[in-house]
């Protein structure tokens, strides 16, 4: 048996990828905030592949870093582990939407992450959303990359594409691009088209 060990982005729970169809032979495991694992599991899987969205990508890049943890396929999607700056979202507008973070914001930032039917919002409540982001700036530091491959969004405008798809061509990391914004999971309904299987 093989794993698929996918790290979710900011706010979000198993919803939102519960609509995508799991490969034969494998098992999906979600990590969402505080992305706790215990990877002494890793251990009874075949095969591990790593995938990170958008936040996700961030802390899947810390997690592995931090476990000295190698593996031949590690996948970004829509993230880049220096998150916040000249290769991610900028100082300022990260700092612009912690700053004004309501419902309200929050809904509009879904609608420019462009999702569509397929979107299922998670149970979080917004406090904790909040804080989630806030704990993100707190305890923010660069991180240098792990990746293998890369999946771009060619729409996304909440970490811009151009500033992905640089970053990881100066890393020679393989890029795919994708027909979609922030939001992947309306072009992909199988983590088949993210492993190649």
């Amino acid at each position: 048996m093989k794993l698929i060990l996918f790290f979710n982005g900011w706010g979000m729970d198993k919803n939102i990828v519960s609509h995508l169809e799991i490969p034969i032979n494998y098992t999906l495991k979600i990590i969402n905030f505080p992305y706790n694992f215990n990877n002494t599991i890793l251990s009874q899987y075949d095969d591990v592949i790593f995938i990170g969205w958008s936040f996700g990508s961030y802390y899947l890049t810390k997690y592995l870093t931090v476990n000295n943890i190698k593996s031949k396929k590690i996948i970004s999607l829509n993230g880049v582990p220096e998150t916040i700056g000249k290769n991610g979202i900028s100082e300022g507008v990260f700092n612009l939407t912690l700053d004004n973070l309501t419902p309200d914001t929050l809904q509009k930032f879904y609608e420019n992450m462009e999702i569509d039917s397929t979107f299922t919002a998670g149970e979080k409540k917004f406090k904790d959303i909040r804080d989630e982001l806030q704990y993100f700036k707190d305890n923010y530091i660069p991180q240098k990359n792990i990746f293998t491959h890369a999946f771009i969004g060619k729409k996304d405008k909440i970490i811009p594409a151009l500033r992905q798809k640089k970053y990881f061509e100066s890393n020679k990391v393989n890029i795919t691009e994708l027909a979609c914004g922030h939001y992947p999971f309306s072009v992909i309904k199988s983590w088949s088209t993210l492993i190649g299987e």
